[in-house]
């Protein structure tokens, strides 16, 4: 199954002020990420990330959605539950989808990366500096390498980094 990671970031290299609020993320981010869920048939999220957009972005249409906790809760309708990233995978394979995209949190992103689960990152870095907030991935163990598989500038000063993961 291949594996992506989509990530809003600050020029600085946050995915979320401190108190987890994305407020100045750009719609054109929000239209590239609902375009990247709906090619792969499936998204994972963090719980955090989930409840506070529950109703505006997600459960994300059309899409199977799946929410990464250590809460699971009761599955309603195209959303479902995993503890982790291997029991994701493999609700997303019943589903029949061939790909999945992972967004949201630093935990989530963190948890699927020290897996060795993820193929290929694509960063949206938008034109603000936030200062402190929540880093793209918590508690990492060593260092990942990326190679950097192509550059996209898009409009109002936001660049999209598209990176393979090297395994």
């Amino acid at each position: 199954m291949k594996i992506t990671l989509h990530l809003a970031l600050s020029a600085d290299g946050f995915i979320a002020k401190s108190n987890g609020d994305s407020d100045w993320v750009s719609p054109i981010d929000g239209d590239l990420f609902l375009s990247r869920a709906k090619e792969a048939g499936c998204v994972v999220v963090g719980r955090k990330t989930f409840e506070q957009y529950k109703g505006q972005l997600f459960p994300v249409e059309n899409v199977a959605n799946i929410v990464l906790t250590s809460h699971p809760l009761v599955e309603t309708g195209s959303t479902f539950f995993a503890t982790s990233p291997e029991e994701a995978i493999a609700k997303a394979e019943k589903r029949s989808c061939s790909s999945l995209l992972v967004a949201g949190g630093g935990k989530t992103g963190a948890t699927f990366l020290k897996a060795g689960l993820i193929d290929e990152i694509f960063f949206s870095v938008h034109p603000i500096v936030l200062g402190t907030g929540i880093k793209p991935f918590e508690n990492l163990d060593k260092v990942y390498g990326l190679q950097l598989a192509g550059t996209k500038q898009l409009c109002g000063g936001l660049v999209e980094l598209h990176y393979i993961v090297e395994k």
